[in-house]
């Protein structure tokens, strides 16, 4: 027979389930009545307190057993109570998956050994104790030490599930019906550094909805947490969410680092409470659906066949109005600008490094990119395809972008500094059309005799000054400025000058660079310079082209700050 001792409780408890007769209470209440133990109710409390669930599983009339609860004043501290006259072990099953729990962090209560037997039977990892063993001894185990929670925000968020529970089983709503009718927003929360106790939290204690499950308990895994969230490039949030049943708080946490060849995913775990809501499904979209090993077991799976279109993202619950939802963003520069996209919302274009199909890197910081002509001869054109790696379809895409965007942010620095600079196709000498080739481009294809060979005949080398060099690059802001909407910020980021050996090698280009972004900006209204050398702290440099996750943090926060004070003095305006 299988140990019901106190024994029995090997690992956390998020749950204790209650049978009543000869349990919570002494005495049977379908026969001769029964006598409250005083003290089982002052625990139910306690747990409640320490963030603890309570429910009940009897053997008894709904009806009846409620009204004795609420005489008792303890029904309220219940949720999900089943009370038929139906077997336990299947009904503790369905509590539990309604609820979003494992077995293995639930206990079970019962004076009736075949109940406890039969609960253990249907649900693998039950913990299962003897109800007639004296149950304010659970307050001393360990296992019950909870976590202080005296707001009882865990009680009210499972009563919100309870609640939507009962309303969709009401309603004959199909899971996807009902959730478009719930109304689920979110909130993506990039200031985490005051909120770090919530991280290891769903880092240590999620196992569900935790795709990832690389745990942060000891000083060392802390440790080495800290420092990848100051990695150049990457990427972390934490996830609020919302819906019109309640408020779910902080549910989810995500780590990724992107870089040109492809997203890296650290960490994607999430709360129990968001199981069947499809969050994780949505966040994952939103990380632009990176590939990565899932660590099993989980419950779901994120399917590149499904379109969660049932969650809305918001900047905050308080305000109908949410500028990072509504902003449309056209962000064009290398691909750790990403960090920066992701700081202002869903709705954006980004023109980003990236490799191609055959592996090699393109590169959309580049002059040609902006003002070669949009004409049909670039539609087929080889040297474009082969050399360049851009395509007609993507510069119209850019021009569409810069004419609908709410906000645009160019990071054209590296158009300055490479020697890699080329003319290409048309009738005239040397070439019609401008382009920057990457030198990891370059190198793969100079290894290819054929296309070293064909790239020698098509593609014209300009050596230009530095002065040249500069008035394309301000070719490529004016056509940006040319095509946005009046009243639309275009943000050009600064290179930085003060950080880094590559910064003390290339200061005077920097320089340089920085007093054109300068001029173009005080010569159009709408042009901002982001000057990274005073905007930022010294230790937000990850070296002297890229920032910290707390220094892309504050990059896109200042644009997302000036953009909202310009439409407000627009409003004001009009």
């Amino acid at each position: 027979m299988s140990d019901h001792s106190f024994g029995a409780i090997q690992s956390q408890v998020k749950i204790v389930i209650w049978d009543l007769d000869e349990t919570f209470w002494k005495g049977t209440l379908s026969e001769e009545g029964i006598q409250p133990i005083e003290e089982y109710a002052s625990l139910v409390r306690t747990l409640v307190d320490r963030g603890i669930m309570c429910s009940i599983c009897s053997k008894n009339d709904f009806e009846t057993a409620k009204a004795k609860l609420v005489e008792l004043g303890v029904w309220d501290w219940f949720v999900f109570p089943h009370i038929d006259w139906t077997p336990k072990g299947q009904a503790i099953k369905t509590m539990l998956d309604r609820m979003g729990l494992r077995p293995q962090n639930a206990l079970f209560l019962d004076d009736n050994h075949m109940n406890l037997e039969e609960a253990s039977f249907f649900n693998e990892d039950l913990m299962c104790v003897d109800g007639r063993l004296d149950m304010t001894e659970l307050l001393a185990l360990p296992e019950l030490k909870g976590k202080d929670d005296a707001k009882h925000s865990r009680l009210a968020q499972y009563r919100v599930m309870e609640e939507k529970f009962l309303e969709q089983t009401d309603s004959g709503l199909s899971n996807e019906e009902f959730l478009r009718q719930s109304g689920i927003k979110i909130k993506i929360i990039t200031d985490i550094d005051d909120k770090m106790d919530r991280v290891l939290e769903l880092l240590n204690r999620t196992n569900q909805l935790n795709f990832t499950k690389v745990r942060a308990n000891t000083e060392e895994e802390i440790e080495n947490l800290n420092e990848l969230l100051n990695t150049s490039g990457m990427h972390a949030g934490l996830i609020h969410a919302q819906d019109r049943y309640g408020d779910y708080g902080i549910v989810g946490f995500f780590c990724v680092r992107t870089k040109f060849s492809g997203t890296t995913m650290h960490h994607f775990a999430f709360s129990c409470r968001t199981l069947n809501m499809g969050v994780e499904q949505w966040v994952w979209d939103y990380l632009g659906r990176p590939e990565f090993d899932v660590v099993g077991p989980v419950s779901g799976s994120l399917a590149t066949d499904t379109t969660v279109d049932w969650i809305t993202e918001v900047s905050s619950f308080d305000s109908d109005e949410n500028s990072s939802e509504q902003k449309r963003l056209c962000l064009v520069g290398g691909c750790d600008l990403l960090q920066v996209s992701f700081y202002c919302g869903t709705n954006r274009d980004e023109f980003v490094n990236k490799q191609d199909d055959m592996g090699m890197l393109v590169r959309y910081d580049d002059v040609g990119f902006f003002i070669n002509p949009r004409d049909m001869a670039l539609k087929h054109s080889k040297p474009l395809q082969l050399f360049v790696g851009q395509t007609l379809d993507e510069m119209k895409a850019l021009d569409r972008s810069l004419q609908e965007a709410d906000l645009i942010l160019l990071s054209l620095y590296f158009s300055i500094p490479s020697d890699l600079l080329f003319t290409y196709g048309g009738q005239e000498f040397g070439g019609k059309y401008w382009a920057t080739v990457p030198p990891r481009r370059f190198k793969k294809l100079m290894r290819d005799h054929q296309l070293a060979m064909r790239f020698a005949k098509e593609m014209h080398h300009r050596r230009l000054p530095r002065e040249e060099r500069l008035e394309l690059t301000r070719r490529a802001f004016q056509h940006s400025y040319d095509l946005k909407q009046p009243g639309v910020p275009l943000f050009i980021l600064g290179a930085a000058t003060q950080h880094g050996e590559q910064a003390k090698r290339t200061l005077e280009m920097r320089e340089d660079f920085n007093r054109m972004c300068r001029r173009f900006c005080d010569a159009h209204p709408d042009a901002e310079f982001v000057d990274v050398d005073t905007l930022l702290d010294p230790d937000e440099f990850a070296d002297s082209d890229h920032y910290t996750r707390t220094g892309y943090f504050k990059i896109a926060d200042f644009v997302n700050t000036h953009t909202d004070e310009r439409k407000s003095d627009l409003v004001l305006a009009s």
